[in-house]
């Protein structure tokens, strides 16, 4: 109201005298525009509270580096997925995250598992050269078979450093796990069901605390992206714990089970668990990603993103779905070309 008012210029009032009732209505009045405007610094309180770590986070791990001792600083409070895109980028709920002042700096955190012998395992951290204490969303990246995260991470780095350098998009984390097993060269991401390779658990429980730290973020401030086997992983992981995950995107992925060395054992209740397929109401109100390479050379892939996009469309579940096809074959060359559409995607839900 102050701002529809600024630049009039007002005529002297004279005094009068107030009538009984005059006072009345002037207290009413006046309680209802307090009880507004209390309303109104509560709301965007709150908004403000949702992405923004408090000072003692940001005191406590200063720069919000995640790392398996501090972690990265996050917010205490609770907050659902993202209502589903239109298609525009919707307007931020929270301050504006300053363009990243130059090239973004990748860590090693050697993670390992409570659950299975998967110890010291890489996880290859990108950070986004920006203020202490800013509190960013954080997507993981998750390679094929056979790859690694330092290769996954070579394939996107310049791409995350121009955009976030630009200003054309606003800034996020990047961890990039190691998904082979000790016992399962071939391992879909999935836990084994001999208990040797358990890489969902693995993810789930050790790598996210080691990179957000003791206060996890909200998952629309979490998302998971993965070429290949690693598209397959993303679809898999995301659907299977949607709390988890407010996005994802698969690069040349599938999402039905191929599995060579022997993961689910022929068992045909994991197989079922674990077969994005199926499980596609569990993407309701989720923001979705699928490309897939032009060149596709390979019939477990060739054509998935379309089938998988149409059962996602047919299931009707409230998913802001994207799909289509990006020039290339398959390779970490199509996981460079097609990152700047990964990045803006992404961008649009966080």
């Amino acid at each position: 109201m102050a701002s529809s008012a600024r630049g009039r210029r007002r005529a002297p009032k004279r005094r009068r005298r107030n009538s009984p009732g005059r006072v009345l209505v002037l207290v009413l009045v006046s309680t209802v525009l307090v009880a507004g405007t209390g309303a109104a610094i509560g709301y965007a309180s709150h908004l403000f509270a949702k992405h923004q770590g408090t000072a003692n986070a940001e005191a406590a791990s200063p720069a919000g580096e995640p790392t398996a001792d501090s972690g990265q600083a996050t917010s205490s409070a609770a907050a659902k997925s993202p209502a589903p895109s239109t298609g525009s980028a919707p307007a931020r709920s929270h301050p504006p995250i300053p363009k990243a002042s130059g090239p973004g700096t990748v860590t090693t955190l050697n993670v390992a598992s409570a659950d299975s012998d998967l110890t010291n395992r890489p996880v290859v951290v990108y950070r986004p050269a920006v203020p202490p204490g800013t509190v960013l969303p954080v997507v993981y990246l998750l390679h094929g078979v056979p790859g690694e995260p330092d290769r996954m991470m070579e394939a996107v780095k310049d791409t995350l450093d121009k955009a976030f350098t630009s200003g054309s998009e606003a800034p996020f984390v990047v961890a990039a796990p190691t998904g082979g097993g000790n016992a399962h060269d071939d391992t879909e991401w999935a836990d084994a069901a001999d208990g040797k390779d358990m890489v969902e658990t693995y993810l789930v429980k050790d790598v996210i605390p080691a990179v957000e730290g003791p206060e996890p973020l909200p998952a629309g401030m979490r998302a998971v992206v993965g070429f290949s086997m690693g598209g397959y992983g993303a679809a898999n992981l995301a659907l299977r714990h949607p709390d988890l995950f407010g996005q994802f995107a698969s690069l040349a992925g599938y999402f039905h089970v191929d599995d060579p060395a022997g993961m689910f054992g022929a068992d045909s209740k994991l197989v079922a668990a674990n077969t994005p397929d199926a499980l596609v109401k569990q993407a309701a109100g989720k923001r979705v990603l699928l490309l897939e390479d032009q060149d596709e050379p390979d019939p477990l892939i060739n054509g998935e993103a379309e089938e998988f996009a149409k059962r996602l469309h047919d299931c009707a579940c409230d998913v802001d779905l994207n799909w289509h096809l990006e020039p290339g074959g398959h390779s970490y060359d199509f996981v460079t070309d097609s990152f700047p559409t990964v990045i803006g995607f992404l961008d649009q839900g966080f």
